[in-house]
């Protein structure tokens, strides 16, 4: 009985014969990637490629069960591949690429127009919209993969017929304020953000250069608040821990006193003098340094342990840990060693956790595990290797559908954008596919598509570029004036802007792997982005540009329906014609309306 035999049943003759024809690309070798490649082997695929930058730590071993602790630091994508060959039974030929999936030089192109499916396994919001354009442009079908704990969802993505990855808008990562982070903190993630990105960075990190310009410094601060006495305390703040680092140099004996009395005694007992700080309450109270420092000589002595990875600790339990890493901090700087933040390295994230745990305890705020502190401190979204598993699965299944006749208007009909959960009835959800949103600037007031060019592009001008752009997307008509622009934002051409069109190309630096953006002035005809790809010749994709549905406009009303509806409206309040008929100007009405905007809301008695 042949291998493959149960795979034809299931699948049927044709589309397991495409499915072993097809050359396939999964961007991540991580959670949902050592899934996925497990899948996409043991469905038949003829030829897969992997691409993945990381390498791996000892944290990817509890879900990525590709790997092994022998594998730590080694490239994900080489060695995927190989833990895989095992049992690699249609032998799929694999490609790994170790290198970074934005990088043009690597992945020209050229190299992107061989896959006739691409599977995105990524945690990176950068990555996954650039391999979304890459999709859009050669329109080549994306799988959308995620999930985060025991949630997780797929989407399949069929280029101009369904939703793209930025149809919808992303969660974008969540900034603090300076202001909040290194004087009035509230949360945990407050504190930690304080212990990692200003703490340790000030202290211990070389690759962020601490030694600002200090009248850089201080214009940064005013943009995140007016009050001067807060700007002072917290340049004061960073130029005695840049002094404090030159202390390092004497051992850990002499650094560490000194920078436990400043962070948590006196550098607290000056933000209390900054009155205006603590108008609302949640006051801090500064570490009991006398008092704690005998004890904590005391625990030294004795070489105790205490570091406790699910344990919320005390504040003379945190010391003792923020002791101890400080020593081998000291010691690895004072060797040479270049020390940055990592979240697999104990004694880095021991630092952090232990001078957060601390200052939220001065600031009464939750303290927090290790464990915990980990996750934030590192970005780690909570990942469970069975949610990985279900969505890889379900990857591989709604992907069958572009298979069934190759076929994207028919694949999309019949294809579902899939969600699982943990919650009560909501464990596996499905819903059709929805077509592109019309307000999207990837894929619906933008098409794509890849222009050719010889290596020699200097010698195509612009206005060669020009004429050929009129001829082949009917911009002869006197209805559209076209502008060009650049991916670095540069205007190269438009009605007022003629200057280029003698140019070469390459004068205008624009050459393989660039794009440029056409978009018509007048009309409401969508938006061209072209990508340069090496060609023979000059070539220009076969793209039917598209009217874009007018915005309708609402009427303006006239002054008799504007008094009809009772009220004139401004953007800085609203006032009742019926009650102001004796103001007959127009500037009274906008000055009355400004003062009543800023005032408690009157009683109908005391209106105008």
């Amino acid at each position: 009985m042949s291998k493959d035999l149960y795979l034809k049943k299931i699948l049927g003759e044709e589309r397991f014969s495409l499915i072993r024809g097809s050359t396939v690309l999964m961007v991540g070798a991580g959670g949902i990637g050592c899934e996925l490649l497990k899948d996409l082997m043991l469905t038949g695929y003829g030829e897969i490629h992997i691409v993945d930058l990381d390498t791996i730590t000892l944290s990817n071993l509890n879900r990525q069960f590709l790997f092994r602790q022998k594998d730590i630091d080694k490239s994900k994508a080489l060695t995927v591949v190989k833990s895989v060959s095992k049992f690699n039974y249609f032998d799929s030929k694999l490609v790994p690429h170790h290198g970074n999936i934005m990088d043009t030089s690597m992945f020209p192109m050229s190299w992107w127009s061989q896959f006739d499916y691409i599977y995105n396994a990524l945690d990176n919001l950068e990555a996954r919209r650039y391999v979304n354009r890459m999709a859009l442009y050669l329109k080549i079908p994306l799988m959308e993969s995620g999930t985060t704990g025991y949630e997780g969802q797929v989407q399949p993505i069929y280029p101009y017929r369904s939703e793209c990855f930025e149809c919808q808008a992303k969660v974008t990562p969540t900034t603090y304020p300076v202001c909040t982070i290194r004087s009035t903190p509230s949360k945990p993630v407050h504190s930690i953000t304080w212990a990692k990105e200003f703490l340790f960075q000030q202290l211990y990190d070389d690759s962020t250069s601490s030694a600002t310009d200090a009248e850089e410094s201080r214009k940064q601060l005013e943009k995140e608040t007016d009050d001067s006495a807060e700007i002072e305390h917290m340049l004061r703040e960073t130029n005695e821990l840049n002094d404090l680092k030159s202390h390092i140099a004497g051992g850990a004996d002499v650094f560490l006193p000194e920078l436990v009395e400043k962070i948590f005694v006196r550098d607290i007992e000056r933000l209390l003098e900054i009155e205006s700080l603590w108008k609302h309450g949640g006051r801090p109270v500064p570490l009991d340094w006398s008092q704690l420092k005998p004890q904590l000589d005391s625990l030294l002595l004795t070489s105790t342990d205490l570091v406790d990875e699910t344990k919320v600790q005390t504040p003379l339990e945190n010391l003792y840990v923020l002791w101890k890493s400080g020593e081998k901090l000291v010691k690895r700087v004072v060797s040479g060693e270049p020390v940055v933040f990592d979240k697999d390295d104990e004694d880095t994230l021991d630092f952090v956790v232990a001078a957060s745990n601390l200052r939220s305890h001065i600031f009464g705020i939750e303290v927090k595990s290790k464990f915990d502190i980990k996750q934030i401190a590192g970005n780690i979204i909570p990942a469970i290797a069975t949610t990985n598993a279900i969505i890889s699965g379900l990857s591989v299944m709604e992907s069958l559908e572009y298979y069934k006749a190759k076929d994207s208007q028919a694949a999309f009909s019949n294809s579902s954008t899939v969600f699982v959960s943990i919650k009560p009835n909501k464990y596996l959800m499905g819903a059709g596919l929805v077509e592109q949103n019309s307000s999207c600037a990837s894929c619906f007031k933008v098409a794509r598509g890849v222009m050719e060019l010889p290596e020699t592009s200097g010698d195509l001008k612009l206005g060669e570029l020009l004429e050929g752009l009129r001829q082949t997307y009917d911009y002869e008509d006197d209805h559209y004036e076209i502008s060009i622009i650049s991916g670095d934002s540069r205007l190269i051409y438009d009605i007022d802007f003629e200057d280029n069109i003698p140019c070469g190309l390459d004068e205008l630096g624009i050459g393989i792997g660039s794009t440029l953006l056409i978009q018509v002035d007048e009309g409401d005809l969508q938006g061209l982005e072209l990508y340069i790809s090496k060609g023979k010749e000059f070539k220009l994709p076969q793209i039917q540009l598209r009217e874009l549905p007018k915005t309708i406009s609402e009427p303006e009303k006239s002054e008799a329906e504007v008094e009809k509806d009772g009220e004139v409206v401004f953007d800085d309040g609203v006032i009742e014609i019926e009650e102001i008929e004796e103001i007959e100007e127009i500037e009274d009405i906008r000055e009355t309306a400004t003062k009543l905007s800023s005032q408690e809301p009157p009683t109908k008695k005391q209106r105008l």
